[in-house]
């Protein structure tokens, strides 16, 4: 079997697509944000990152509403300039991906030893007992990871409306620092650093791109799935943000990965640990959901070994989803060894999809033909320019990665027995 069901609805999708961009974003990042920035300066990271991302958005909902394909945004790249940059863009996807699902368990890690008392030795114990069980869920079925999101999005939602009840001074102070800024307390270098570093909160749209073939009615559900649930996560990530920036102004002791936690009282603090838990599962879970697509995808069009495009009795694409966690195992090992952060595979992550934010764009201002073309080009071109501004070095990896997918298409080509 290589075709996938077309059995996501509208609810699912939007469920899904919160999913895959609310949890270790919204539990991590606020924390993190401050541990490297003040909080007035974290404040309009917030905002900077969100209104960089409105026309990133847009450009992926035309794309994905014409280009319905488990290839997603590789689909994209090869109806814009062909199949060795389709290639080259895979490659450089099948290089993040690994890298971003072992970031985000980590930062639930981080979550899971507090819940339960656990020394910081076993974060990378904890992190794949995390990614093993994403896993193993994906391997149930899309209906198991469907179900599990929309538990997830709920739990989203009870836990930021009780945290903003709770502590509704902070959300207060905290909405201060956008509507009154201190514009003397911010330096653009600390300001872009942690722009960028929150732009991990907005990754998953382009994840969501994979999984568009199993939607149902395309033309119509994915661009209102990506509208609906753009507004549902801004105005969630806003809410905690505003809640810890404000907490972090008289309790420094926010300013952690696991940060959140600080703000519940001390009886309540295992239970929304765990709840914490659960939701960045489900963001993992869904993220797996897109990767698997992605290597399924590369395995159907020559990039892997075609054992990888091939799906079970059932339309899951297990082969791809066993490939992808020994991918994981490999960075959680490599992670060891050599002593990698969390914020680490993060910005590494953040720029390769970034890179990949570009080439989108490009793909879009040469597919598009109406008049949001070039308005869309140019707010996509300023906010990716602004974000990729401070990347050096790191950016030698997608560039390999890219070169080495393009290289291996042209060698296809050349090899009269290998299908391209």
């Amino acid at each position: 079997m290589t075709t996938l069901r077309r059995q996501i609805s509208l609810s699912s999708g939007i469920a899904l697509a919160v999913g895959m961009v609310i949890g270790s974003g919204l539990f991590g990042l606020p924390g993190l944000a401050l541990q490297i920035s003040s909080p007035q300066t974290a404040a309009w990271g917030w905002l900077i990152c969100t209104l960089a991302c409105v026309p990133l958005i847009w450009i992926f909902a035309v794309l994905g509403a014409r280009f319905a394909s488990a290839a997603g945004i590789s689909r994209y790249v090869e109806a814009a300039l062909g199949q060795r940059a389709e290639y080259g863009v895979t490659a450089v996807l099948c290089g993040t991906f690994p890298l971003s699902v072992p970031a985000l368990a980590m930062i639930g890690g981080s979550y899971a030893l507090t819940a339960f008392g656990i020394e910081p030795g076993r974060l990378l114990v904890v992190s794949a007992l995390f990614l093993l069980t994403a896993v193993l869920f994906n391997l149930s079925g899309v209906r198991t990871t469907t179900l599990i999101n929309k538990v997830s999005l709920l739990l989203i939602v009870a836990t930021v409306l009780i945290l903003a009840a709770l502590r509704l001074p902070d959300l207060i102070t905290g909405g201060r620092l956008w509507t009154a800024p201190d514009f003397t307390a911010m330096h653009p270098a600390s300001l872009w650093k942690v722009t960028v570093l929150i732009f991990w909160a907005y990754l998953g749209w382009e994840n969501m791109s994979f999984g568009l073939e199993e939607f149902k009615n395309p033309n119509k559900t994915i661009k209102q799935v990506y509208f609906l649930s753009f507004v549902t996560v801004v105005v969630l990530y806003f809410a905690l943000a505003a809640t810890m920036n404000g907490a972090s102004i008289h309790d420094p002791h926010v300013n952690v990965t696991q940060g959140i936690a600080h703000l519940v009282p001390a009886q309540w603090r295992q239970l929304f640990s765990i709840a914490t838990l659960v939701i960045i599962l489900a963001n993992a879970n869904a993220w797996v959901f897109g990767a698997s697509r992605l290597f399924y995808s590369a395995g159907r069009n020559g990039l892997l070994p075609d054992t990888f495009g091939k799906l079970d009795h059932r339309g899951i694409p297990r082969n791809a989803l066993l490939l992808l966690a020994g991918c994981f195992a490999a960075v959680l090992i490599a992670s060891a060894i050599f002593h990698l952060k969390i914020e680490d595979l993060v910005l590494i992550a953040n720029q390769n999809f970034l890179v990949l934010y570009v080439a989108c764009l490009y793909c879009f201002w040469k597919i598009e033909t109406g008049p949001s073309r070039w308005p869309l080009m140019v707010l996509g071109s300023i906010s990716c320019a602004f974000l990729l501004a401070g990347f050096s070095y790191r950016m030698l990896y997608p560039i390999a990665l890219l070169i080495a997918g393009m290289l291996y298409q042209q060698y296809r080509a050349k090899r009269p027995g290998l299908s391209v």
